[in-house]
């Protein structure tokens, strides 16, 4: 991929940059979480730095091709121009269907923002006709939104074909990152939490022949528990997956990759539970990892070199059970191995957990397409910007 520090932009006037601003958002519309937004701000500063005319696309939530007032920018607009510390020129939809991107073009500077992209059918179709009405008389495409270069979509794929285009300076580094864990050498250990082992099967076959150590917990964790023959009662757990448990474990012994479960679990009740005191009780289920589990956690963070984080290790929503997702972000910000943080569950635990992003090694805002690079999936985003 070209590196956008490297472009020279001085020759060039018109802009898009894909950045993701899917940002969690109350019932009054108020975002809850900011983090996504400041990441593209690198990448937008240089831009106007060398006098580049911005136009901004993102989606938001899932309108499916239709305008959803719910969806639309209009509610957070002045939420991101108060973050970016820019001003923002809005494009709505109707501005868009009356006038196309005239407003844009017209201008001769500033910092513009259309209305949610994916009310336009052509963007999940990934439509050339669209794409191009998009990127007609566009000097350059940055795609600052790596958490969405799983997508086969227009404003992901199809525009980073139409025109000259790069990644922007985060997309670049998380590009980097996961491909330095999958080269790396070093002695890695990864904890993976979250609810089902469905969506994660083939990181994790991927995981096993890379990593010497891996800590399976959340509500993934029952499955395997329950696969080993642990009483898991009624704790969430998935239906026909065995098979795939199985696959992971072959793998994972012949690859010399240790899995580990939880030693002792966090109840309904509040109780903490050996599992193996699991076969002596009825009617309950798991919500979070116990002491020892966190303790074997640290440990084992202690022995590596790089650590990666992705999914949440209990119920996290309830501040009762956020308590050993909490205890690892805190020991992981103080530790001196190279800690990679990944996943939108995995962000949450760290701002309820009041930690500064900075004392990881990296964060990463992506979760789906976080997961697919890593099991060496060529992501439709990074391949268009690639094929240049």
């Amino acid at each position: 991929m070209k590196n956008l520090n490297n472009l020279n932009l001085t020759a060039i006037k018109n802009v898009i940059v894909r950045v993701d601003y899917n940002v969690p958002v109350n019932n009054n519309f108020v975002i809850q979480d900011f983090t996504r937004i400041s990441r593209s701000k690198k990448t937008i500063e240089l831009l106007i730095k060398h006098n580049c005319k911005i136009l901004l696309l993102t989606h938001l939530g899932r309108p499916e091709g239709a305008f959803v007032s719910q969806f639309s920018l209009t509610n957070i607009k002045d939420q991101i121009a108060d973050n970016l510390e820019q001003i923002i020129n809005f494009i709505s939809y109707e501005d868009f269907k009356n006038d196309g991107l005239s407003k844009y073009h017209e201008a001769d500077e500033g910092v513009f923002l259309l209305d949610n992209i994916r009310f336009f059918e052509g963007e999940k179709a990934n439509d050339m006709f669209f794409s191009k009405t998009i990127t007609k008389n566009i000097d350059l495409f940055v795609n600052e939104a790596f958490s969405v270069s799983h997508r086969s979509h227009a404003s992901v794929d199809q525009m980073a074909k139409n025109i000259l285009s790069c990644p922007g300076i985060n997309f670049y580094k998380e590009a980097e990152v996961i491909d330095s864990i999958k080269k790396s050498s070093a002695k890695t250990f990864a904890i993976i939490g979250g609810s089902k082992v469905s969506t994660k099967i083939e990181t994790l076959l991927s995981l096993v022949k890379s990593c010497s150590d891996i800590f399976i917990g959340g509500a993934m964790a029952n499955n395997f528990l329950k696969y080993q023959k642990v009483n898991v009662s009624n704790s969430l757990t998935e239906e026909n997956i065995e098979s795939q448990i199985k696959a992971i474990l072959h793998e994972a012994l012949t690859h010399n990759c240790k899995i580990h479960l939880p030693e002792d679990v966090i109840l309904d009740s509040g109780q903490e539970f050996l599992i193996t005191d699991l076969n002596y009780k009825n009617n309950f289920r798991i919500f979070d990892i116990g002491t020892k589990a966190v303790d074997k956690i640290k440990s084992l963070t202690e022995k590596s070199d790089v650590v990666l984080w992705n999914g949440p290790l209990g119920y996290i929503e309830d501040e009762k059970f956020s308590k050993g997702s909490i205890e690892i972000a805190k020991s992981l910000s103080s530790s001196s191995s190279k800690i990679i943080v990944g996943g939108g569950d995995t962000l949450l635990v760290l701002n309820i957990a009041k930690q500064d992003f900075n004392n990881f090694y990296f964060v990463s805002t992506a979760g789906g397409a976080f997961l697919e690079a890593l099991e060496d999936k060529i992501l439709p985003g990074i391949k268009a910007l690639t094929i240049q």
